[in-house]
Parts: C-alpha cells; sequence; structure tokens
C-alpha cells in the first residue's frame, strides 16, 4: 500500500531530526552539481529553482555564484535547517507537483534525487516545465533500477523505498521526459560517490577496514557503465 503525503512528510521530518545537516550527501557535493548548470550557462541575477532542498547546501552553492535562489522541500524540519546553510534563499513547505510559482518563472530547476519520491511523477514533470522559462536548463537526478549493485541484492532500492521510491532504467527516465515536451541534452552518471573523501579517522580496524572496502569500490565505480550505474544526472532543456 502506497504511502499517504502525511507519512511521507512525517519520514523526512523525522529523519531531518535525527541527522541534522547530515542528511544526505557532503556540502561539497553540491559544487559538482552547480558545475552542470555552468556548462550549460548561468549568469549571476539568474532565478534558480531546487525542489526538494534537503538540508539546503545546493542552494547555497547557488547562491555563492550570484543566482536568485528559490527552494521548495516537503519537510518543515528540513526547511529549518536549510535556513541556516542558505540564508539568502527563499524557502517553501509544499510539494513538487503543485509549485507556488507563476508559468516561466525561473530560469534553471534542480531536483536532486526527489523526482523519484513524488506521489505524481508525471505531474511532477508537467510543474518544473511550467515554472521553467522557454530555453531554461533543468537537472534532474534520478535512480537506475539496473545499478550493477542492486543486481546482487535480493531488494532495490534507498532506505526511503518504504515510503515511496520509483526505479527505472535509463531509457524509461528519458522517455518520461520526453513524453512531456522536455528535450534530453546530456545524461551523465552520478559520480560523487568516487569523489567523496575517505576518512580513517578516528582510527579502528573496523573504520580502517571501511575505508579499504570504499577505495575498492571507487576503483570499479570508474569503470562501470553508464547504463549499470547508480544514479542518472539528465540534463534537460524546455524550448
Amino acid at each position: 500500500m502506497a504511502a499517504t503525503e502525511q507519512e511521507i512528510k512525517q519520514w523526512y521530518n523525522e529523519r531531518h531530526i535525527r541527522t541534522k545537516e547530515h542528511s544526505w550527501r557532503l556540502p561539497e557535493a553540491y559544487s559538482l552539481i552547480l558545475d552542470y548548470f555552468k556548462e550549460f550557462g548561468i549568469k549571476p541575477g539568474q532565478k534558480i529553482l531546487d525542489i526538494g532542498y534537503g538540508s539546503g547546501y545546493f542552494l547555497k552553492a547557488a547562491d555563492e555564484a550570484g543566482l536568485d535562489t528559490y527552494g521548495i522541500d516537503i519537510s518543515e524540519e528540513g526547511m529549518k535547517i536549510a535556513q541556516k546553510s542558505s540564508p539568502n534563499s527563499k524557502l517553501y513547505v509544499g510539494k513538487g507537483e503543485d509549485l507556488p510559482f507563476e508559468d516561466n518563472f525561473f530560469d534553471h530547476v534542480a531536483c536532486i534525487g526527489v523526482l523519484e519520491h513524488f506521489m505524481d511523477i508525471e505531474k511532477g514533470i508537467k510543474e518544473m516545465k511550467r515554472v521553467i522559462k522557454p530555453g531554461g536548463t533543468l537537472l534532474i537526478l534520478v535512480p537506475n533500477i539496473n545499478f550493477i549493485y542492486w543486481k546482487f541484492q535480493k531488494s532495490k532500492g534507498t532506505e526511503q523505498k518504504d515510503i515511496s521510491e520509483a526505479l527505472m532504467s535509463l531509457e524509461q527516465w528519458r522517455d518520461k521526459f520526453i513524453k512531456e515536451g522536455l528535450e534530453v541534452i546530456k545524461i551523465d552518471k552520478d559520480d560523487w560517490f568516487s569523489k567523496e573523501p575517505i576518512v580513517f579517522t578516528p582510527f579502528s580496524l573496523p573504520v580502517l577496514l571501511r575505508g579499504i572496502k570504499r577505495m575498492i569500490y571507487k576503483v570499479i565505480w570508474v569503470f562501470v557503465p553508464l547504463r549499470y550505474t547508480y544514479q542518472f544526472i539528465y540534463i534537460l532543456k524546455k524550448n
């Protein structure tokens, strides 16, 4: 049985209370994501929206690049953290399927590891397209059902699968975006895992073994084909 909106909100609120600013990836990871927007053209003063801003680190990176930053997230507790991380950003609590913004309002939109948790994915994509200007850049990061590691596991997905998580292949995600009238400019693999620093302190045998394991994974990760990577980064355009 699918989780209700209230159950999803409660799950994320509890996670933010428990893990605080460490709920998701490290702050350094978001500057790498911002680089994709730089590659396809961002200018100071342009408006950017982060859907599912979590701890607010992407908004902070975008704000430091001179962008006018907006964010929406389902979690009130997440908003409290993001307000501290990115105090200049205009933050909202709400669903990605019902964005409280005018048509053609944003120059850029980011949705980083969030779309797969929407209750209505198609409506969420339509809303992203509605609020972005023609020619605007969208970056959407989503998980791959064919992730090579999951092929050796009894179950697929993250800890969030119990509340709401859609897993699809490269082609299935691509076709969804195309169906909603978005142009696919680039598909890349999320390689933050291979760049995340390995910390061996405080020293102990379990920490050492985990570090060695991560180093092995990093080497393997370089050779994993796009089709079998963990998550895809789609760069899309609204024409």
